[in-house]
């Protein structure tokens, strides 16, 4: 299999955020794990993804 580079792990990592971030994928996610659902995303979550944000754009 072959290497991916920098810009495509960026990308990808980008995206799974965007999608583990969106209510609705969050929410079908745990329905499939049968977890129990919350409307919002917890504040020390939103803040780690944030701060995965800031060290990938370094």
């Amino acid at each position: 299999m072959e290497e991916i580079g920098k810009a495509q792990q960026k990308a990808i990592a980008r995206l799974i955020r965007q999608w583990i971030s969106s209510d609705a994928s969050r929410r079908q996610l745990r329905q499939l794990l049968d977890l129990p659902t919350d409307a919002d995303i917890p504040s020390e979550h939103r803040s780690l993804l944030d701060e995965l944000d800031r060290k990938l754009e370094q």
